[in-house]
């Protein structure tokens, strides 16, 4: 099976995550290219948050209400930043597509505009997989990456069908006392029982890629 292995990593974890799926694919005989989605231009982590504050009192709400959250992700205006030109922009000759980033308020600027920009996906199946720098709380972590990225790639007319999202215990605006607290809090653990390396993300890449190489028939496909 022909896999495309696309991601942006802004500090490194998740090229990590995609390297440690990748490794996975490759052991099982697949072959796997990668995409190194780059921004046009590398913003400081206070710009790129900036344009997004506007959203933020909703994201606040969402955490707040389910049905809230619904409309937001519902109605939520992605932003986008321009990234520079693509090896595959046309990524119609691979099985498989997998495509992560880190989680900001939702989908990454430079994803976003991938997803917008990448030609050939209508139809294809899809592994979408992102770090975030607390812990896996659906709410806040989970529901505001997977549903936005499954939303817009259905309405590019491809199918979510694996997902994988990992901690890196680590955020640029230092709000990680904050993230840890509430990890004790919510599950009793560290923040770092979630990133890579830990029995929680080991359990979430095999998964990702057991349900990437399902066919319509729920068996894996075969090998190359």
């Amino acid at each position: 099976m022909k896999i495309l292995m696309a991601y942006f990593s802004r500090t490194g974890y998740t090229e990590k995550l995609a390297q440690a799926i990748a490794d996975k694919l490759i052991a099982r005989r697949h072959s796997v290219e990668w995409e190194v989605i780059k921004p046009a231009v590398y913003y400081s982590w206070l710009r790129e948050m900036a344009r997004d504050w506007p959203r933020y009192p909703s994201i606040g709400l969402s955490l707040l209400s389910s049905s809230w959250r619904k409309h937001h992700i519902r109605t939520y205006n992605q932003v986008e930043e321009d990234i520079q030109a693509l090896k595959y922009p046309d990524v119609s000759r691979f099985d498989r597509i997998c495509i992560g980033g880190p989680k900001w308020g939702q989908i990454s600027y430079p994803i976003a505009r991938y997803l917008q920009t990448v030609r050939g996906i209508r139809g294809k199946k899809v592994g979408s997989f992102a770090t975030f720098g607390g812990s896996p709380l659906k709410a806040f972590e989970i529901d505001l990456i997977q549903k936005p990225v499954i939303q817009l790639l259905g309405r590019m007319g491809a199918e979510v069908i694996a997902n994988a999202y990992v901690s890196s215990a680590y955020h640029e605006a230092s709000l990680m006392p904050m993230f840890r607290l509430v990890s004790l809090l919510r599950f009793g653990r560290h923040v770092e029982h979630f990133i890579l390396g830990s029995k929680y993300a080991d359990t979430r890449i095999q998964n990702f890629c057991e349900d990437l190489l399902k066919n319509k028939g729920g068996k894996a496909d075969a090998q190359v």
